[in-house]
């Protein structure tokens, strides 16, 4: 026992600290807590590093960074790598730490991107399976998510991450430009596929 009782700390007993979204404990706004021992967030190093800035800025400089803010990639490292990203941190009426509630497929559009026809995989004659696939919701350009299988899924995943987290649309991705031949083109390409929608037909 860690004596979290003592403490006044409330936590589940399997999954962890219940936290509030700046990872005070929801009962103890003097303790913070971090990493695998908090209930409700994703088991990842990274994850628990972010988590750990968060609690320095919010306890040590009056910082109000919110755990909810998070778009959190993760990586299976497996030939090919396997990767996502989207957002995993949402918090309930009672201020409490939560997974954030699946996407209805119904409601999102899905581009793919193919990597038999990106131009590095055939060069290194890899990745003959692999594919780049973003989730937006339906009828906008709005990235929710985005899955990748590729010898370097691990890599590609941070640019979609980082249009998740700054609003940047599937249109955003399409007009920036990437260095080619790259794997990489291939979330540009999901982003043609977006744009090549909208097109009026003549």
């Amino acid at each position: 026992s860690m004596g979290l009782e003592d403490g006044d700390v409330d936590f589940h007993p399997t999954k962890g600290v219940l936290v509030n979204d700046y990872a005070q404990s929801i009962s103890n706004p003097n303790v913070y807590a971090v990493g695998d021992c908090v209930a409700n967030v994703p088991r990842l190093t990274h994850m628990s590093g972010e988590m750990a800035k968060v609690v320095v800025q919010n306890s040590l400089f009056d910082g109000h960074w919110k755990l909810s803010s998070f778009v959190v990639p993760a990586v299976m490292y497996t030939e090919p790598e396997y990767a996502v990203v989207s957002k995993v941190i949402s918090f309930d009426e009672n201020g409490l730490v939560v997974p954030t509630p699946a996407e209805d497929p119904a409601e999102l559009d899905v581009y793919k991107a193919e990597l038999q026809h990106n131009d590095r995989a055939i060069l290194d004659s890899s990745d003959a399976d692999g594919f780049v696939k973003i989730f937006c919701k339906k009828n906008t350009g709005t990235i929710v998510g985005c899955t990748i299988v590729s010898t370097r899924a691990g890599e590609i995943v941070n640019e979609v991450a980082l249009a998740i987290k700054h609003g940047i649309d599937l249109e955003g991705l399409g007009r920036n430009i990437h260095s080619y031949p790259t794997l990489g083109e291939a979330v540009m390409g999901c982003g043609l596929q977006y744009i090549n929608s909208k097109w009026k037909t003549m």
